[in-house]
This record gives C-alpha cells, sequence and structure tokens, in this order.
C-alpha cells in the first residue's frame, strides 16, 4: 500500500498540508522531527539524544513564518525569552517522541497507509490522489518516506495524546451546577464616587514636592533623545505621478463585471457544525462526516434545510431561526463564507464550506440591489488602477532604496535626489517616542542603536507598515539626565495628587460601605440593573467579576471597587436569581470548554513529569549568539 500511494505544484494546498504534517502536537508545542541537516551545534541535550541548530532554526523559521513573517518584529525573535520558549518547546517535542517509543506506541505500515489514504487533503472527488500526493511531497522538498516518517509520528502522538484524554470526563452531575452559575443573575444597584471631587481638594505644599522628588528621582530622568532626519519611500507617494487612461478603466470594468457588486446585498442562512479549540484530526474528520451527510440530506429535500439548521447548528442565535443570517453586503463575513455566498443562485445550496470557525451548509435565499454601473464605478476603478501600479513600481524599486540609502551612507542626499523625495527632520525623539510615530519597535530600535547614535551613517530601509520603508540618520544626541525640580514641578504635583485622591477615594469608599451594612446611612443609587456574566449591561468585565464575587449568604449584601479609570463604585446585591439552564446544547458547550482545559492541564502535567525525570542540558550560548 505504501509503495502505491508514493508513486506541478498547487502553492495554497501544499502550504495547507505542510501546515498539517508539520506541527502535530496542538498539545506539545513545536515539532520536534524535522530532520537535522548537517548542523554539527546542538541546542540541547535530552537524555543523551541532540536537538541540533539546525532544527532550532528551522522552527525558529516556522514560528516566524506564522507570525508574519517580515512584517513581524525582528528584536522579538532575538530575546533570549524567545529562544527560551522555542527550546522548550523542542525539549518537550523530544520527551514525547522518547515517551511514545518507550511506552509501545507504534503505527503499523497497513495503519498509516489507511491514514494516509482517507486524508481529506490527499484527496479529489472523496479519493485519493496520487497526483496530489506527488504535488506535497515536491512543494516541501520531501521524500516520500520522510513524508511518511512525519506522518507516523503525528499518529503515535496522537495515539499518546488521546490515552492522556481518556483520562478526561466530566459528568452532568458537575457540569450543570458550572453552566447554572455561568448564567445566574444578579440584581444589582451602583453608586459611584468620582476621583475627580477629591483631586481639587489636594494643594501639595513645596515640602511635599520636594521630598517626593528626593525620594523618587528614577521617574524625573529625561531619557536619551535624539533629532533625525529620515526619508519615506512609500505606495503612497508614488501615486500622483501613477496615470490611467479611461480605456484601461472600461476594459477592466468589461474584464471583471462579476466582481462589481458592492451595492448589492444578499440573504443567506447556514448550519454552523463548529470547531472547538484544541480539536485532533479524528474529531474534526467526524464533525465533516456529519456535516457531509447532512448536506446530501438538504440536497434531496432543501425544504428541511430550517429543522436541520435548528436542530444541528451550532451558531445558537441563528439556528433559532432556521439558520437565517438576514440580510449582508461583500466585506461583512469572513472570506471563504463570502466567497461561497456571493457565488450562488438564489435558493442554492453550497458544497461544504470551512472557515476558521468550523464547516458550514449555506443557502442564499434572496439577492437585493442591482450590480452597479460602469459610470458609478469609474472613479473608484481608476482609484484602484493607479494604486495597483503604485504598487508595483514600489516593490519593482524598493531593493534599489534600500541598496542607495545603504551605499551613499553618510547622508540621505543621494537617494532622496533619485526617487525625487523631502527629506524631513523630527523634534526631539525619545526611543518611546520613535516607536509611537513610525509604530515600528523595530525602527526605533535600529535608530536609536549605539552605532546610528556615534557613526550618524544612514539605517537600512525598514518596512515600518506595509509598502511605508523608512530610513533615517541621527542628526543630534542628547544623553539621559535628571530633570531639575523646577522643570517637573507640575508632574511631581500631578504625581501626588493621583496618589493622595486614590488613597482618600479608597478609604470615604470603604467606610461608606460599613455605614451601609450597619444602616448609618442612605445614599442615592445612580444604576438599578440586572446582569449575568453573559449580559453585562455595558460594565467593564473587572466590575462584573466583582460582583459576581461578592457574598451573598445575606441580602442585600455591600462591596467597593476602585475602578483605575478614576471611580469608586459602590455595589449592592439585591437578589440572586439562579435557574437550572435546560438547555444541553450549552452543557455539552460547557463540558467541551472545562474538558479542553483540564486535557491541556493534564498534558502539560504530564510533559513536566517526563523533564523532571530526564538528564536535560541547554546551550546556555545559543542565548548570547545573534540568530
Amino acid at each position: 500500500m505504501l509503495d502505491k500511494i508514493r508513486n506541478s505544484t498547487d502553492s495554497k494546498l501544499a502550504k495547507v498540508i505542510l501546515g498539517i504534517i508539520i506541527i502535530p502536537f496542538a498539545l506539545f508545542g513545536i515539532d520536534s522531527y524535522l530532520s537535522s541537516v548537517g548542523s554539527n551545534v546542538f541546542v540541547a541535550k535530552v537524555n543523551g539524544i541532540e536537538i541540533s541548530g539546525q532544527q532550532y532554526q528551522n522552527t525558529e523559521a516556522l514560528i516566524k513564518e506564522q507570525m508574519g513573517g517580515a512584517a513581524s518584529d525582528p528584536s522579538l525573535f532575538q530575546s533570549p525569552q524567545f529562544k527560551k520558549a522555542v527550546i522548550e518547546n523542542l525539549i518537550s517535542a523530544e520527551l514525547m517522541n522518547q515517551s511514545i517509543s518507550d511506552n509501545g506506541f507504534v503505527i503499523s505500515n497497513d495503519q498509516l497507509s489507511s491514514y494516509i489514504v482517507g486524508m481529506p487533503d490527499f484527496q479529489e472527488n472523496g479519493k485519493f490522489s496520487q497526483e496530489r500526493y506527488d504535488q506535497i511531497v515536491q512543494y516541501n522538498n520531501l521524500t516520500p518516506k520522510k513524508l511518511e516518517d512525519r506522518i507516523r509520528t503525528q499518529m503515535a502522538t496522537q495515539q499518546a495524546k488521546d490515552s492522556l484524554n481518556r483520562l478526561v470526563h466530566i459528568p452532568d452531575e458537575i457540569i450543570q451546577p458550572l453552566v447554572n452559575l455561568t448564567y445566574q443573575k444578579r440584581d444589582i444597584s451602583l453608586h459611584e464616587i468620582k476621583l475627580d471631587d477629591y483631586k481639587k481638594k489636594i494643594k501639595p505644599t513645596e515640602d511635599e514636592l520636594k521630598k517626593f522628588y528626593d525620594e523618587n528621582t528614577e521617574s524625573f530622568v529625561r531619557p536619551d533623545r535624539i533629532k533625525i532626519e529620515f526619508l519615506i519611500y512609500s505606495v503612497a507617494g508614488i501615486v500622483p505621478s501613477v496615470s490611467v487612461s479611461d480605456d484601461d478603466v472600461r476594459n477592466f470594468f468589461e474584464a471583471n463585471k462579476d466582481q462589481f457588486q458592492a451595492d448589492q446585498k444578499r440573504s443567506a442562512k447556514h448550519i454552523l457544525f463548529a470547531y472547538q479549540p484544541g480539536i485532533d484530526f479524528e474529531e474534526k474528520a467526524r464533525i465533516r462526516d456529519l456535516a457531509q451527510t447532512t448536506l446530501n440530506e438538504i440536497k434531496q429535500n432543501t425544504k428541511i434545510f430550517d429543522n436541520k439548521a435548528k436542530e444541528l447548528s451550532q451558531d445558537i442565535e441563528s439556528a433559532k431561526n432556521g439558520g437565517d443570517l438576514g440580510f449582508f453586503s461583500r466585506g461583512d463575513m469572513v472570506k471563504p463564507f463570502e466567497d461561497a455566498v456571493f457565488s450562488l443562485k438564489e435558493n442554492e445550496v453550497s458544497d461544504l464550506v470551512e472557515t476558521e470557525f468550523g464547516l458550514h451548509i449555506i443557502m442564499l435565499t434572496k439577492i437585493k440591489g442591482e450590480d452597479v454601473s460602469f459610470e458609478n464605478l469609474k472613479t473608484q476603478i481608476k482609484g484602484e488602477l493607479i494604486y495597483g501600479k503604485a504598487l508595483e513600481e514600489y516593490a519593482t524599486k524598493a531593493e534599489d532604496f534600500n541598496n542607495m540609502v545603504y551605499e551613499n551612507s553618510e547622508n540621505l542626499n543621494v537617494a532622496a535626489e533619485k526617487f525625487d523625495l523631502e527629506i524631513q527632520e523630527s523634534q526631539w525623539l525619545t526611543i518611546d517616542d520613535a516607536r509611537q510615530f513610525f509604530n515600528n519597535d523595530a525602527f526605533a530600535n535600529d535608530i536609536f542603536s549605539k552605532q546610528s547614535i556615534e557613526s550618524k551613517t544612514n539605517t537600512l530601509a525598514i518596512e515600518v507598515s506595509p509598502n511605508n520603508l523608512v530610513s533615517a540618520r541621527v542628526k543630534e544626541f542628547s544623553a539621559s539626565a535628571l530633570q531639575p525640580l523646577d522643570e517637573v514641578k507640575d508632574k511631581v504635583a500631578e504625581f501626588i495628587i493621583d496618589l493622595k485622591s486614590q488613597d482618600l477615594i479608597i478609604e470615604d469608599g470603604n467606610q461608606l460601605i460599613e455605614d451601609l451594612k450597619s444602616s448609618k446611612k442612605n445614599i442615592e443609587w445612580f444604576d438599578e440593573l440586572v446582569i449575568d456574566r453573559i449580559d453585562k449591561q455595558g460594565l467593564s468585565d473587572p466590575l462584573v467579576d466583582k460582583i459576581f464575587q461578592v457574598d451573598t449568604k445575606e441580602l442585600p449584601s455591600f462591596a467597593g471597587f476602585y475602578d483605575l479609570s478614576g471611580e469608586y463604585v459602590v455595589i449592592k446585591i439585591n437578589n440572586v436569581i439562579t435557574e437550572d439552564v435546560d438547555d444541553q446544547l450549552s452543557v455539552d458547550l460547557y463540558r467541551d470548554e472545562y474538558e479542553t482545559a483540564l486535557k491541556s492541564a493534564i498534558q502539560a502535567a504530564y510533559v513536566d513529569d517526563l523533564k523532571a525525570g530526564s538528564d536535560i542540558e541547554i546551550n546556555q550560548r545559543i542565548f548570547a549568539v545573534t540568530q
């Protein structure tokens, strides 16, 4: 069988499959079975087995890709915390591999063959496709054996995971009270005390200002500052120089008529088969089978759609209405869902549509509005074509811009003249100012580096945001220094006022609560509400958490909550409303949530136990070496 399935490239498909086969450890972290290819440097040893530098680099590259690649902050990947996290994950995965071997988790050739043949991503029209299989092998520079070894490891890991998961089952008798508690309602009254009322009463003396300043000088040290000059090479800057003819606009419209439905709305209904957090392949396959069976039944008789939605859909709100979502426009739904809806005819049912939420069966019920005319769209299309051309030019010349500022590093003049850009200058900037101004930590770190400050040469061009390249050089530098009291007196006063007013409002608030408990005082309650943990009536999460922490053995009960936004809230619990939630779906959803959390905890504890009984050596040099 293995030989049969062993014996072009759809890149999108290949990437999907690679994601499946390269990260099998939904529970144990990042893959550790990436093969070593020629590196003699180890980052760790686990019971005598080396984890190579190559494995580390492969894993690091994978994480970077998942986190957005070049768009991610490079400094993150250089941090000791990141390196430690990667190594710990690799160690955990290696320990799992060793445990799998020690405990006899073996995948036979027949099991492996059956699994591969049954994987949906290797199939076309419901059947195994040798061509798709070969595409994946070729695209990812694998051999069939390497691919099969990885899948075999994945299956063995899943066996180990399933063995641990079988330890977890929470019966209805335990879940039901938790569900009831979640839906518990509390009848409350609220009273607010404003912090600003206290701030107005506080006038710090000169002695208080001096004392606070002397005791907290570190808070009044002006950080390093620089003045810079910089160039921005961007798509937006190219746009004014780009032109598009009317014929180009017309031709584009005629070639893409089907896409122009901006004024059109569509009404649809759906059935959602949801993916729960931490879902494994077996559960995903079970859900797909149920969804496919349901789809087949609906396509035989579309009149049963509403009843099937009410019975099976895990989008609870729409399920009540037979899956009806009402009217929506392009851009309102996630892309795969939108694409499916806008490709259907009225009363047509889609095939299974997969989104981040799970699998959907969709029926288009109504189309409202007309396709917009060319005249209405002409300006929009022209703008999009101009931007597209500008984007192409930017992509073509971005490397030239980077080379220009690098090769002429003493100033920005050459690049400014070549690309017809204006050299801009900043005011004094701290590193935090630079981060906020350019919204990019990597750029701020670069311009504040010792090299940039001392040499006053151009930085490399950094894409601080999509389609915006910046190169800069330091013009002036001012080292950090303690600011005199006279310069920061207002700031010192603000600190003192904030601290004193917070102490006073909490003291008065707590005393008021004691007076209310003993009936010494009556106050006006500003809000009378009935809330639960889901319907929070606009209250903040921390305040709601506090409300449900209040002891309600005796009613009414009182508590206080200081909101960092500047209010002290007096809470009065008038009544607690608890009812049994007669909803098996809610019980099942909560059970899944709690069981998932418990499984993760057990799995983490298992790995920790393996670590405790293992000989683990980490090469500390990796924390000193730039990857």
